[in-house]
């Protein structure tokens, strides 16, 4: 039998992170170098990267994403939020089929 040598449930990192919390260091440097000076965009990058590490550390893949998740950030292709919406509907109107009569 040959061995592979990369298992296929492994997951894809970049700099030991997952690709969206790169993206999120990524938009964050960004933001500094546009509105600050590229020495500080290099700081929030390292510095975050370090930062994104340590939080990291011991928990499951997608951790950071559903933390946002979990504290009212949208993101695009999950449902609404917990914090943003009271009642799902699944008319897609959120709260605002909620006291509709039929």
């Amino acid at each position: 039998m040959k061995k592979c040598v990369r298992t296929i449930d492994r997951p894809l990192l970049l700099f030991d992170l997952e690709p969206e919390d790169v993206g999120i260091l990524a938009l964050a440097s960004g933001f500094m170098i546009i509105f600050f000076d590229p020495f500080y965009a290099g700081t929030v990058f390292f510095g975050g990267w370090v930062a994104f590490r340590l939080v990291k550390q011991g928990k499951p893949q997608g951790y950071l994403t559903h933390l946002f998740y979990k504290h009212g950030v949208r993101i695009k292709g999950l449902i609404e939020p917990p914090k943003l919406v009271q009642r799902y509907s699944v008319f897609g109107g959120g709260d605002r089929n909620a006291d509709a009569e039929f």
